[in-house]
């Protein structure tokens, strides 16, 4: 098809979902062919950067943070600033795609000022809000798009059962070339490096959220180590990234109390790494020994993909839509999201018996590989050409 003129817009340059989605799509619709500009908002009054490298032009919109506003006052602000810039710009795009709430509102107000005549949002997820200006920005953001992409089937059955919308589904991908089983350098060095060295490794991608079931991760983890212990064997617990829009403040002082009444030890049992640079993550993925993702909700899962990937065995929640993909005892190990002592045994099981873990390892890659971001932009590639083919 002829080359299209594509603006995609998120809301942050941080390594969120929504981010890495929007920029590897970007750079794979390039490849393709199309020009592609990427708009995001950024934390500080002069220009920053995305968390990694990116191919693609791009422009970051200043928003520095202020911290003595409500997350209501924080929304409302994020969108005044965004809509105020993408109303001032003179540039006219083939597409307008937004992949996050915010930038959807910004979309539908651009819309309405007549600026642009459609626009697109993928949807990941669904939040359960509680904050009124979340509620109402994600509502507008999921009915008022002129088409709705979402990457799996079981947001798919959601919004056409609770909206009744009909959306298309495209899948996420992976970057099979930057997450493979690194010879660069061994787990041993990759365990010095996070000074795990001599201990089993428990990974887990996404901070300390309700989301992402931390506190039930912490409980399981405590179990395993527990069992570890008793044999004389030390198991460690790397949590990285967090970087979010959303105040966990309360979740989060739950978690830290819990550690402290467990008897744990921040800094040793359980080490926080926050954001980590992306082109440390392979390095990071070698370093573990079981990646433990029991989140209660998720879009797709992109972190799992790339541990698969990595050559790490995965121990992840029984939810939709990462049954899509990932087949208990076949390619993970699946968990009710809520049982914590099933969760401890799963992690045991990985770690101690070689024959399971080593037949996970083979599934999980050739899982991995029948998903790339090459396919994921064909897709958007067609689908963006037949909703021009309709409207012109």
């Amino acid at each position: 098809m002829k080359s299209l003129k594509i603006a995609l817009l998120t809301y942050s340059t941080k390594p969120r979902g929504g981010v890495v989605h929007t920029l590897s799509l970007a750079e794979e619709l390039v490849r393709l062919g199309h020009r592609v500009h990427i708009y995001a908002l950024g934390p500080k009054e002069v220009s920053s950067e995305f968390f990694r490298p990116v191919g693609v032009s791009y422009t970051i919109i200043p928003c520095p943070a202020n911290p003595e506003e409500t997350i209501d006052e924080k929304v409302e602000r994020y969108i005044r600033v965004y809509s105020e810039f993408m109303s001032s710009i003179d540039e006219n795009y083939d597409i307008y795609h937004a992949e996050d709430c915010i930038s959807g509102n910004v979309l539908f107000e651009l819309r309405s000022k007549g600026l642009i005549k459609f626009f697109i949002r993928t949807i990941h997820h669904i939040d359960d809000f509680t904050s009124k200006s979340l509620i109402e920005c994600q509502l507008k953001s999921i009915l008022e798009p002129d088409y709705v992409i979402v990457v799996s089937r079981f947001w798919e059955k959601e919004l056409r059962t609770k909206y009744s919308l009909n959306p298309q589904v495209i899948n996420n991908g992976v970057d099979l070339e930057k997450f493979k089983p690194d010879q660069r350098f061994s787990k041993e060095k990759a365990k010095r490096d996070y000074s795990v060295v001599g201990c089993k490794v428990m990974l887990s991608i996404g901070g300390i959220e309700p989301r992402k079931n931390t506190l039930t991760a912490l409980r399981g983890f405590n179990i395993a180590g527990r069992y570890f212990k008793s044999k004389g064997e030390r198991l460690v617990w790397l949590i990285g990234g967090g970087e979010t829009l959303f105040d966990y403040r309360t979740y989060r002082e739950e978690f830290f109390s819990e550690i402290k009444s467990l008897g744990l030890k921040l800094g040793e049992d359980i080490i926080l790494l926050g954001t980590v640079p992306e082109e440390s993550m392979p390095k990071l993925y070698k370093a573990g020994n079981v990646f433990v993702f029991p989140s209660i909700k998720e879009g797709w899962g992109l972190v799992v993909f790339e541990a698969m990937a990595s050559g790490l065995p995965v121990v992840a929640s029984s939810i939709e839509p990462m049954t899509d993909y990932l087949k208990d005892g076949e390619n993970a190990l699946l968990v009710s999201p809520i049982d914590y002592e099933s969760l401890a045994q799963k992690i045991i099981g990985i770690l101690e018996n070689a024959e399971l873990r080593d037949k996970l390892l083979r599934n999980a890659t050739k899982t991995a590989q029948a998903y790339s971001w090459r396919n994921t932009a064909l897709r958007h590639e067609e689908f963006y050409g037949g909703i021009l083919g309709g409207v012109r």
